[in-house]
């Protein structure tokens, strides 16, 4: 792993556990650049809502979930492939 790759890896495993919708300019940069190259790494990042799964249950279609689904943080997670 050369050093641009090791840096933005490390840029990468700052992101885990933040709220995707109230990141830094520079930190979406980061996001969508690995986003891209995820594959590369032996990793991918996923973002998960943290809207409860009960009210989620309840969305009568696709639009009401998505609605709820937005209300809520998407915090986002570091997965090991």
């Amino acid at each position: 792993m050369n050093i641009e790759n090791k840096a933005l890896l490390d840029k990468v495993m700052a992101l885990e556990g933040k709220d995707l919708t109230h990141l830094t300019e520079e930190e979406k940069k980061v996001f969508d650049s690995f986003k891209a190259h995820e594959h590369e790494f032996g990793i991918r990042l996923d973002v998960v809502t943290e809207a409860p799964i009960s009210e989620l249950e309840q969305g009568t279609s696709s639009y009401l979930t998505n609605e709820l689904v937005q209300r809520y943080p998407k915090q986002i997670i570091v997965i090991k492939e």
